[in-house]
């Protein structure tokens, strides 16, 4: 993988999804997942579970669920991240 985005304020969905480039990757993490629904782009989206699931936000299709150990696995898999707040 790419640059992992970590979307933890909803108020930096724009400027988070015009610096994703193909290869790149989106984990919606806190607050960031209340910008769902417009986080629209073609790069792998992944959100933490727990975190939608504790702002009572639902997932869309095609959006990962991921544990906090899935979203340490792409931070490591990724060859640097960038946290938009």
């Amino acid at each position: 993988m790419g640059v992992l985005h970590i979307l933890s304020n909803p108020d930096a969905t724009a400027s988070c999804v015009a610096a994703v480039a193909e290869g790149d990757a989106i984990v919606v993490v806190g607050d960031g997942v209340f910008a769902l629904p417009r986080v629209a782009t073609s790069a792998r989206i992944g959100v933490v579970t727990e975190d939608a699931a504790d702002r009572g936000v639902g997932l869309p299709d095609g959006v990962q669920s991921l544990s906090y150990a899935d979203f340490v696995a792409w931070v490591v898999g990724c060859r640097s991240s960038v946290t938009w707040t």
